[in-house]
């Protein structure tokens, strides 16, 4: 799939995400510092992780950019379901657009290009994990999708401190 750039001049791609780790590294802080989970240890991104998952063919990246800046992500991992092994689908592992971005329809833009990609690959559904701190349900369901089960999270292990 080849980059769309659209008249507010933010473009959006399909990227191997080796290519955009070192802008995405910047952009997951911020997302840390917004929304992530600060009751686990630190924002600690298995890169390699992610790389070794895209060259399996089961990692789908898509940005934002303007003026040569990555502005925006979403990351999915694609499988086949567990409990339907005939069905690929796409559950998204991240998504971030910077807050200086988000004006006008940059987040939905962004979001419609990942489904077009994601169809295009063959998924069949895809599935979004939506924190209560920033709840973008409406224009999900906006886009057609349900709101379809909740997700909690409790940690039951206390972080490991090391004595220096």
């Amino acid at each position: 799939m080849s980059a769309i750039i659209h008249r507010s001049g933010y473009a959006f791609a399909r990227v191997p995400i080796a290519r955009v780790v070192t802008q995405f590294q910047a952009l997951a802080e911020r997302e840390y510092a917004e929304v992530g989970q600060k009751d686990l240890d630190r924002l600690n991104v298995d890169w390699s992780r992610y790389q070794d998952l895209d060259a399996a063919g089961k990692l789908a990246t898509f940005i934002a950019k303007k003026g040569g800046l990555v502005v925006g992500y979403a990351v999915f991992i694609v499988q086949t379901h567990i409990h339907y092994q005939d069905a690929l689908v796409a559950a998204n592992s991240a998504i971030y657009v910077a807050p200086e971005a988000r004006a006008g329809r940059v987040v939905m833009n962004l979001l419609r290009f990942a489904e077009a990609g994601l169809h295009a690959q063959g998924v069949r559904k895809v599935y979004y994990h939506v924190k209560r701190e920033k709840d973008f349900g409406r224009l999900l369901e906006r886009m057609g999708y349900l709101d379809s089960e909740r997700m909690y999270a409790k940690v039951i292990q206390p972080a490991v401190v090391e004595d220096h």
